[in-house]
Parts: C-alpha cells; structure tokens; sequence
C-alpha cells in the first residue's frame, strides 16, 4: 500500500517542521498545496521532498480537494499544517501499509494541544474525522464550504485508528486572533451558501453560549488558566461568525434597495 499524504499552506513556517517530520515517516509521498506563502514554509517543505503547488484560495473544502486530486496515490492521509502524528500513530499506520487494509477509510483521533505541552492533557477536547481513506471510496468534496469533512460512499464501512493525531492549533493569541478572524470570514460563505437566516438575538447571545458551551460543556474548565483563555478565544469566534454574516446579509439587504 503507497500512501501520499497531503496538506494545505499559507505562512505556516512556524509549525510546518514537526508535521513533516512526522509525516515522512509514513508517506510515500507529500504533497503541499499553498495559495501563496511569504516566509519560508515552500522551502521547509522541499527540504522534506514535497512536491509544492501553487492555487489560488478559494474555500477549505476546494483547496483540500484540489491538494486529494493531485496525489499520485490512491490511498491518501489528509493533515493541517498544524497537526503532528503521534509515533504511536505513525507506528500504526506503517502496519497497516504492510497488510491489506480492512477499511476503505479511517477516523484518526484529533487532539488539542496548548503550545507548551508535549504530551495530550488529560480532558483536552478531541473529534474523530475521516483523515485516512482510498481515493476509489472517499473523497474531499469541492465547494464553498468551510468545514473538515471526507464524503464516503454510501455503504462503505469506517474503521478506527487507535492512536492519534497531536493539533497545535494555537501558538499565541495573536496568532489565534488572526487565525479565527480569518476563519470567521471563510465561514460566512458557508452561512451564505446555505442561504441561512441569523436572527438578531443571536448578536446577544452567541457569546455568552458559546462560552458555555466550551468552558462547560467541552471541559475546558479543567484545563486551568489556558483553557479559561481558550473558551473565551473560541467563544469570540463563534460571535464574529455570527456578527460577520449578519452585516452580510444587512449589506446585501441595501444593495438591493
């Protein structure tokens, strides 16, 4: 079994050495799709024998599905620019190449981890997304949309990966605050392309949910000081989300007048 493992870029030379370290370890071949770095990230990525393509951003779910219809395999591991396979992980894939694979496509255990930690903490927050899947039954589909999904085929079976994948998603707030105010931008085209309505209650109360919602709910509240901080982080996004497209559709609403 040849595996290629693709990911997508834009300035991510702060993070991009661990997650091809890493991933080297299992693919036959990287590919990096980048829609237009300034630092040294093309550079990180030959040193690690990527093939690097240029194209043009137009949403996450396009630019991941472009990044999927370019690998030279079959089988292929989708990554973040930000996320590092466990040894655990890289261990278990390496034997499932060596057999004959039961599944046709794989969740793999995404785990949160602040900057400093090494190891995943004991109640960080995890979700389970189809990451490692054969081209022939699954596929990234290619639209507007913002979200982290592999479409499978209709009748195909899921399989399990046991260990897990390290997400550095936050290296400091400024960071984060640029991260999400971009993030919160991509997701009105998903809002917009649903055609769904906000009411304007939400304004008022997205945030103070949202916040709950983490801090209680996802168990950010045993995560000490960092996790009071992310929950407060993540809530803002939430609420730009909100607030962006509700001047969206407000805008809109004036252009047509």
């Amino acid at each position: 079994m040849k595996l290629s493992v693709y990911l997508i870029t834009k300035n991510e030379e702060q993070r991009l050495n661990k997650t091809l370290a890493q991933a080297a370890k299992v693919a036959d071949e990287i590919l990096v799709v980048d829609s237009g770095s300034t630092d040294d990230t093309l550079n990180i990525a030959k040193k690690f024998g990527a093939k690097t393509i240029h194209h043009d951003w137009h949403s996450y779910c396009d630019q991941k599905h472009f990044a999927e219809q370019q690998c030279a395999n079959n089988w292929v591991l989708m990554l973040d620019a930000d996320e590092v396979l466990s040894e655990e992980l890289v261990e278990e894939i390496n034997r499932l190449k060596s057999g004959v694979p039961e599944f046709n496509a794989y969740q793999i255990k995404i785990v949160n981890m602040f900057p400093q930690d090494e190891m995943p903490r004991r109640f960080a927050h995890s979700f389970k997304p189809v990451r490692l899947y054969n081209r022939k039954f699954a596929s990234m589909p290619k639209d507007l949309y913002n979200k982290d999904r592999v479409n499978v085929a209709k009748g195909q079976k899921i399989g399990k990966l046991k260990n897990h994948i390290h997400h550095f998603c936050i290296l400091t707030l400024e960071q984060a605050t640029n991260k999400y105010n971009i993030h919160s931008s991509e997701l009105v085209k998903t809002l917009a392309a649903e055609k769904r309505k906000v009411s304007k209650l939400r304004i008022f109360t997205e945030f103070p949910r949202q916040f709950l919602h983490y801090y209680i709910g996802k168990r950010y509240c045993l995560l000490g000081t960092q996790g009071y901080i992310q929950a407060l982080v993540l809530a803002n996004f939430r609420f730009l989300k909100i607030a962006k497209y509700y001047e969206f559709t407000e805008l809109n609403k004036k252009k047509k007048d």
